[in-house]
């Protein structure tokens, strides 16, 4: 079965995320490549011990004449920075999957041209860009368990409305009669589910705009302190990480106030850089954690505007309206 960017995600989703578990790939990489083992051979082996799907293509890859780099960069595909599938059909859930993985496998291929470009030592490097990967996969890992009890909630919520419905029809009240059997009736069911239909896309607007955070942060201050290793100025550093960035999709301007304010601080102390930028890093993936989890705490508050505005009067059209249309009904019948 050939691999697709983002089958791993899709068919792991309980269990990490793309970026974690394509880090812990890397690692194992990094740790064959600083023994002697060549890049290509250390790719073939982890094809062999079956470690990675997504390591038989690359060994595909190379069977076919592709460096290392070249399938490694394939791999990333053409869409990483929309992470918008072709297949038609996709759920949500799977085009996040597919962004995820794509936009971890841009990280590596990033990564792994600077660090050619600029003569870094790729054993280093890989095992800086595998923290990071996994550090974003935790990231990930942290917003979906801060956002899980909103986002079950919210869909309990929502389903009140159609659930009291079916409820008053196996409690004998005829509803469904009721709303279909009037003008008034046929009213309150379109304009309850309308309510409904609007809750729901107002209540998974909130939780998207919760879940929001930047891919991969502090990317690029590894990726400059990976360049740096390799000898070369500071200048030529943000340079090249700033063209393979653009190169491969990856959106680093969020990362620049941060590492320009280590580089002033380093060039004062006269410290080396790299590791300054790779806490520097490590301190924008923590915060990242922490402005999801405020952001969970405050959706709470904010999904109670959906419930009112329209949860609550669908409630009433679809479970009270036709016991009153019913009573109503039976009254000018009497």
């Amino acid at each position: 079965m050939r691999w697709r960017p983002g089958q791993g995600a899709v068919m792991r989703a309980g269990r990490r995320p793309a970026s974690e578990e394509l880090g812990a790939t890397v690692e194992k990489l990094a740790v064959l490549v600083g023994v002697g083992i060549s890049p290509a051979q250390a790719w073939r082996y982890l094809a062999e011990a079956g470690e990675e799907p997504a390591a038989t293509e690359v060994v595909r890859m190379l069977d076919r004449g592709a460096s290392v780099p070249e399938a490694v960069a394939r791999m990333a595909g053409a869409g990483v920075a929309a992470g918008r599938p072709s297949r038609r059909g996709t759920s949500r859930t799977e085009h996040g999957a597919v962004a995820s993985t794509r936009r971890a496998w841009a990280v590596l291929a990033t990564a792994w041209a600077v660090a050619i470009e600029a003569g870094a030592p790729l054993a280093r490097c890989l095992g800086d860009i595998s923290d990071a990967l996994r550090a974003a996969g935790r990231v990930e890992r942290d917003i979906t368990a801060a956002l899980a009890g909103p986002t079950a909630t919210t869909r309990l919520v929502v389903a009140l409305p159609l659930v009291s419905l079916a409820a008053g029809a196996l409690m004998g009240l005829d509803t469904l009669g009721a709303l279909l059997g009037s003008a008034a009736g046929i009213i309150c069911l379109l304009f309850g589910l309308a309510l409904v239909v609007v809750g729901r896309l107002w209540s998974g607007w909130l939780l998207r705009r919760a879940r929001t955070t930047e891919p991969v942060a502090g990317v690029a201050l590894d990726l400059v302190a990976v360049a740096l290793s390799g000898g070369g100025s500071l200048e030529a550093a943000t340079a090249l990480v700033h063209e393979r960035c653009g190169a491969h999709g990856l959106a680093a301007e969020n990362d620049i106030p941060a590492m320009r304010s280590v580089l002033v601080l380093a060039a004062r102390a006269g410290a080396p850089p790299g590791e300054l930028l790779r806490h520097e890093a490590a301190r924008i993936r923590r915060d990242a954690v922490s402005a999801a989890t405020e952001r969970a705490a405050a959706l709470g508050v904010w999904l109670m505007v959906p419930l009112g505005v329209c949860i609550l009067p669908a409630f009433f059209l679809l479970a009270v309206a036709p016991v009153l249309l019913g009573v109503l009904a039976s009254t000018a019948w009497g």
